[in-house]
């Protein structure tokens, strides 16, 4: 093969490519290139190579790098994360290691000349369950990541994972149709209803736990309502009522604060300003935010607002 170095990077990276950014040797070698090739890639920082035998991208995750040279992938919620699927903030500070039955060999995260055996590091947990899916490269699929986070989670939490894993508001959605059913079948009995109160309109975690608390409350609350042709609030009460769950990844920096205004000014018009509650609120201090809703919503609607309601519900659900 040609030892043009432009030529050898793009075969490589159209083989990382094809495997998610991490492949075994041999595929390198059925693209044409041989071990001298690869080896060369590797010393030029274009291939890392976290476990004898397999290369990945130079841009996969520390933590990924640390699971593939264990003896697997990305399992549970550190799989969660990588995949932009919710998880609990602080259910992070642990590597988990999904291992298929069987694996041998296996090696310390942070070494690996080093053996490892279950417990060798308190702070990497290894999974030996069943796979659904093969693993995408170096993490599980996203169904095997909610399975496995089921039996590490608060249930509210697994419903924010279903949600955000469904939700199509920032990326093409994790979880088909035929995905959702399939993993509602999987899950053990008492767990499936994560999946029957579930809602793809939600797009945060701190979303989906204020949904889940005013619906248990009694409180009318729909998820993402179309208030004008522009904007929808994260939630709207009984028709009227907007509801804005402020995270710091989208609601800080002066652009972020030009549109949220913008919003609030929309709503002004319409005669009702949006109650808002930061993520941190939505997540620590669910009863307060549900009890400041309650209020609010039992005053009735005000008396200035322009029309009815925002948007026929049914019809919003369906609006993208």
């Amino acid at each position: 093969m040609t030892t043009d170095h432009a030529l050898l990077v793009g075969v490589a990276r159209r083989v990382l490519g094809d495997h998610d950014g991490l492949a075994h040797l041999q595929r390198f070698l059925e693209a044409g290139l041989t071990r001298e090739q690869v080896a060369r890639l590797r010393h030029l920082g274009v291939l890392i190579r976290p476990r004898i035998g397999w290369y990945g991208d130079p841009a996969m995750p520390p933590a990924a790098e640390q699971a593939v040279r264990v003896g697997g992938a990305l399992g549970c919620v550190s799989a969660a994360a990588a995949w932009g699927i919710a998880v609990p903030e602080d259910a992070g500070g642990r590597l988990e290691v999904r291992l298929v039955p069987g694996t041998t060999r296996l090696r310390r995260s942070d070494d690996a000349s080093r053996r490892a055996f279950a417990a060798t590091e308190p702070d990497v947990r290894w999974h030996w369950e069943h796979r659904e899916q093969p693993a995408r490269g170096w993490r599980v699929s996203p169904i095997d990541a909610i399975l496995q986070l089921a039996a590490c989670v608060e249930w509210r939490w697994l419903v924010a994972a279903v949600d955000s894993a469904r939700c199509a508001a920032q990326r093409a959605p994790l979880l088909s149709v035929r995905d959702t059913a399939r993993l509602r079948e999987l899950l053990p009995a008492h767990l499936r209803s994560a999946v029957d109160r579930s809602d793809a309109r939600s797009g945060t975690s701190g979303e989906t736990l204020v949904r889940l608390a005013a619906e248990d409350a009694g409180i009318p609350f729909e998820a993402n309502v179309r208030a004008t042709e522009a904007y929808r609030p994260d939630g709207t009460v009984d028709g009227w009522l907007p509801i804005e769950v402020d995270g710091m990844a989208t609601h800080s920096g002066s652009a972020a604060v030009e549109r949220d205004r913008a919003r609030d000014a929309v709503l002004a018009q319409l005669g009702v300003p949006p109650l808002r509650f930061t993520q941190n609120q939505a997540v620590r201090e669910t009863e307060f935010v549900i009890d400041t809703i309650r209020r609010v919503w039992h005053r009735g609607r005000p008396p200035g607002l322009r029309r009815p309601g925002f948007a026929d519900p049914q019809k919003s659900a369906d609006t993208p």
